[in-house]
């Protein structure tokens, strides 16, 4: 038998021991998830236990965010939704294995109790209310934020919680309000949070009204000492009379220390006076103490709408005639705009303005000699505020003051003035025989009547506009002139402005003369308009009998104008004065430029009132204005009676028509213009 050492023993217990595990299964993968489901807020955020023996990854449905993204073993996954999560699943990926978590979006729950809340005006002042969620919210202030909200806390959280809001000191006459908006994931609420409005305190009473006493003017300015109101708030007053201190009329309201009033009041009468001091918010209302005064029995100011008549002396000097007695053949109307109530005592601006107005008109040819045709009716109109207002039209105006008729000066470069016709012919209606039992009529009436508006404003501006009344020939003409203009020449100015755009344009129906664009001829398309509106009445007499050369005319009726397109002295309407040696003087020929452009239509004489507001209307104007005359009499106009009248036969004056837009630096007076009806927008000829 063999023997076996220890060694050999050892080695032996070894390799059984290692032989003999070879050929078992590794240990296997476990991969598990809890829960398996999800329910989040927006913004709000949940933890997934992971169970593990191995490694893992995490991929998060768009919406949602993970944290941690790789693992291994046992962990936990927190999972946070967005503001605007969508469902989808959560993956979380071993080895081999892979587990899910379904998520999903819930609706966030959100209430205010209450929604609403006021607090005291006095400072420190606190108010709550709880938010009832079921997740996160946050509170976000107002902008701007109030003075008076100091704090509100907290100002975010989550589930249900109590919000504190602190509130300083508010000085406000008026209830203030501001809004808390609370908000969880996409849901937003409001709280509605007011300031009490402080203690009003009412002005002082009004002191030393006038007038008092007696032989107070039927029309007059009250007036009195201003009150102060604590508070510093703004103080309107209101202005009552009574006749038995019981039942009081309101005179009208305004925010100065006077009023005039609009309505005349009885003569020889006792009247009872007071003012009502107003700031216009609860309690703030302060009565003066009553006066009295008797009136007298006259007035000593113009009433908003009241006529009068006026006829035109030989030596320029102006007359009031009876109202209503029986007129001269031709009616003008004068008015004002712009001008204040106190602008209206006799001899005061207004009177003065527009007597300066109807004597600029009168003072030259043809006027002068036939001032025994013309009757001069004068309407007062109350402006509101006084001045002009600048824009591009009466309706819109950039720079707006609150006048009666709204006229409009456009600014800039421009001279052009525009204005609300429907009021103009409100005030014109007052006039003897020009209302008329239909408003077309009136209209109708209107065109032979032409009305001159002087503005109370500084400008060097003016414009006449042209309606087409009823659709025919009939020209109803409206022109306004800034009573104050800057002087850019000798021949500037109110008067000289006010015969070129009321005499010339208005009455005349001329067109312009002046020439802006020199080397530029009249536009084809002008040509056209200017037909279309001798078709209308404008720019010629249209209502004049057809005369032809048999009969010794020596013009026809589409070239009665001032201008013409006919490229031949012997071919227009001037021709005979320009042959006739008695009118040498005035050196009538066929002078290229007019109606802004320099070639392709004609005038007469090199310069005139139309050309640059001179104290001269040409020999052909003068015709036209003359014929006008004794037409609208109802008389026949000759040659022979013209020139038996006519003394201004020589055009002394040097000055010619500026060549350039920018001659010297002056502006000319844009117009005229016409409209198709009075709400139409107004256009010139390319112009």
């Amino acid at each position: 038998m063999r023997k076996v050492g220890f060694a050999a023993i050892v080695l032996a217990a070894l390799i059984a021991v290692s032989c003999k595990g070879k050929g078992d299964k590794p240990e296997a993968e476990t991969l598990s998830v809890n829960p398996t489901t999800l329910s989040l807020l927006p913004n709000s955020s949940g933890t997934i236990n992971i169970t593990s023996n191995v490694a893992w990854t995490v991929s998060a449905p768009s919406g949602f965010t993970a944290s941690p993204t790789t693992g291994s073993k046992n962990g936990i996954v927190t999972v946070t939704a967005g503001s605007s999560p969508i469902s989808g699943f959560l993956k979380i990926q071993g080895k081999t294995k892979a587990a899910t978590v379904a998520l999903t979006a819930a609706e966030a729950d959100l209430a205010l109790s209450p929604t609403s809340g006021s607090v005291s005006y006095e400072a420190g002042k606190t108010i709550t209310f709880q938010v009832v969620c079921n997740g996160d919210w946050s509170i976000t202030l107002p902008s701007p934020k109030p003075d008076w909200l100091t704090s509100v806390s907290p100002a975010s959280g989550s589930k249900d919680a109590t919000v504190t809001v602190t509130t300083g000191a508010y000085s406000g006459k008026t209830k203030a309000q501001t809004f808390l908006t609370v908000k969880c994931g996409k849901k937003s609420v409001y709280y509605t949070l007011t300031k009490e409005a402080a203690p009003n305190l009412p002005p002082t009473k009004p002191t030393n009204l006038q007038p008092s006493g007696s032989n107070v003017a039927t029309l007059t300015t009250f007036s009195w000492t201003a009150s102060t109101d604590p508070n510093g708030d703004e103080i309107t007053y209101k202005v009552m009379i009574s006749k038995d201190n019981s039942s009081w009329t309101t005179v009208g309201s305004t925010k100065s220390t006077s009023l005039s009033n609009t309505t005349e009041m009885d003569k020889n009468t006792k009247y009872y006076y007071k003012v009502v001091a107003d700031d216009g918010l609860e309690g703030g209302k302060t009565e003066s103490d009553v006066v009295t005064f008797t009136t007298g029995s006259g007035k000593n100011k113009w009433a908003d709408g009241e006529v009068k008549q006026y006829n035109v002396n030989q030596d320029g000097s102006v007359t009031e005639v009876t109202l209503g007695s029986t007129p001269r053949p031709i009616k003008l109307i004068y008015t004002g705009d712009g001008y204040t109530q106190d602008l209206f005592t006799y001899g005061g601006q207004f009177e003065k303005e527009i007597k300066d107005g109807i004597k600029a008109l009168f003072e030259y040819e043809p006027f002068k000699s036939y001032t025994s045709y013309f009757t001069v009716y004068v309407v007062a109109a109350y402006s509101n505020e006084a001045g002009m207002s600048i824009g591009d039209s009466y309706d819109k105006p950039k720079t707006k003051v609150d006048t009666k008729f709204k006229c409009t000066w456009e600014g800039g470069n421009s001279t052009g003035i525009d204005c609300d016709a429907d009021i103009v012919e409100e005030y014109a209606a007052k006039c003897p025989g020009i209302k008329g039992s239909t408003e077309n009529q009136t209209w109708n009436n209107l065109s032979w009547c032409p009305v001159s508006i002087i503005i109370n404003a500084y400008a060097y501006a003016g414009t006449n506009i042209w309606f087409e009344a009823n659709g025919g020939m009939n020209i109803v003409s409206i022109a306004q002139t800034p009573a104050r203009q800057p002087s850019y020449s000798a021949y500037d100015g109110f008067a000289f402005t006010l015969r070129h755009e009321f005499g010339g344009h208005g009455f005349g129906l001329l067109d312009d003369e002046y020439v802006y664009y020199d080397t530029q001829k009249y536009p084809r398309d002008d040509q056209e308009s200017f037909r279309e509106w001798q078709a209308m009445g404008a720019l010629c007499n249209s209502y004049l009998p057809q005369w032809n050369s048999s009969a010794n005319n020596w013009y026809s009726d589409s070239e009665h104008c001032n201008l013409t397109l006919t490229p031949k002295v012997e071919g227009v309407n001037w021709n005979t004065f320009a042959a006739r040696s008695d009118y040498s003087g005035a050196s009538i020929k066929l002078y290229s430029g007019s109606a802004y452009y320099g070639k392709g239509i004609y005038r007469s004489e090199y310069t005139s009132c139309m050309v640059d507001n001179i104290p001269h209307f040409n020999t052909i104007s003068r015709w036209k204005i003359y014929t006008r005359i004794k037409l609208t009499a109802g008389e026949t106009p000759t040659l022979e009676d013209f020139m038996s009248r006519d003394t201004d036969r020589t055009n002394t004056y040097a000055s010619g028509a500026p060549s350039t837009k920018s001659a010297g630096g002056k502006r000319k007076c844009m117009g005229p213009v016409i409209k198709k009806s009075k709400h139409s927008k107004p256009y010139r000829l390319r112009r």
